[in-house]
């Protein structure tokens, strides 16, 4: 599974940059519209829903990929801990028991232990260190993680007991947190659900009733009738429906991600992927 670590002012500069590259499309536009007047394959609504995809899509890639790396750490942290706890039995110290720790298999958690027992083996402050961990790695059991042991290493004594104690527990944690987030992926599942009965109203209403009036209004215009729906077309109201299906897609994905994950940022690939699904159908299909 790819993941990687992304910092916050990472984060902030792929965001600024997306952006920046969407409203420099969106700028381009409108320098054609305006003046250059050269032929596109997309028609302008389509454009700017490119422009928007690409001020999305990079920042939801380093939001999954970031966030991936994150629930990988906290994963093995559970078992960082008994590995502590049965390094304790032997009676080393919690620096000798982070070294042996950081050569094992803990997925991306092992790099950061890399990092504590470099800075340790360099002179360093063992309590600057497992700081510096839990706000790198800035998720609330890293933190509290190290707050344990700079607490456990300040207190000396049997460390075995607690170790295991603290294992148990945040295993416990974790498979509620698993409960929870299984039991909120309904909600994610009717968020879909109710995006794709939104895209196939659209098509029913577009195919049979406003298909049926624009024929309507070609026979009567015909034989020289008005007609009261004139000044609306049905390419002006698939344009609405266009635009009704884009942000049904964006922001019902940032409440699928703020629901199932529990942050707007996890939301992210939801909109992308509704978004270009309704792009696609409007595109191909209506």
């Amino acid at each position: 599974m790819l993941m990687m670590r992304v910092s916050k002012r990472d984060k902030k500069l792929v965001s600024i940059i997306a952006v920046a590259l969407g409203l420099t499309q969106i700028v381009t536009l409108l320098i054609n519209e305006l003046f250059l007047q050269a032929d596109i394959i997309f028609n302008t609504d389509q454009l700017v829903f490119l422009a928007l995809i690409l001020a999305l899509f990079p920042p939801a890639i380093i939001n999954l990929l970031d966030m991936r790396w994150r629930i990988s750490v906290d994963k093995n942290i559970p078992e960082f801990l008994r590995e502590l706890s049965e390094a304790g039995r032997t009676g080393v110290t919690l620096t000798r028991a982070l070294d042996l720790a950081s050569k094992r298999r803990y997925g991306p958690l092992s790099s950061e232990l890399k990092r504590i027992v470099n800075k340790l083996s360099w002179g360093g402050n063992f309590t600057e260190s497992l700081k510096n961990f839990g706000e790198r790695v800035e998720t609330k059991l890293s933190k509290r993680t190290s707050i344990l042991l700079t607490e456990i290493n300040h207190s000396g004594g049997d460390i075995k007991d607690v170790l295991d104690t603290v294992s148990r527990h945040i295993r416990e944690l974790q498979t509620i947190e698993e409960e929870r987030r299984s039991q909120l992926r309904t909600y994610v599942a009717i968020v879909y659900i109710a995006f794709f009965i939104f895209i196939f109203i659209d098509y029913i209403l577009l195919k049979t009733f406003f298909a049926k009036i624009e024929s309507l209004k070609e026979s009567l215009s015909d034989v020289g009738g008005m007609f009261l729906m004139q000044e609306l077309s049905y390419e002006n109201i698939k344009t609405i429906m266009f635009h009704m299906a884009i942000m049904q897609g964006l922001f019902g994905g940032l409440i699928a991600g703020k629901m199932g994950e529990g942050a707007l940022g996890a939301g992210l690939k939801h909109s992308l992927i509704l978004m270009i699904i309704a792009f696609l159908m409007f595109l191909f299909i209506m």
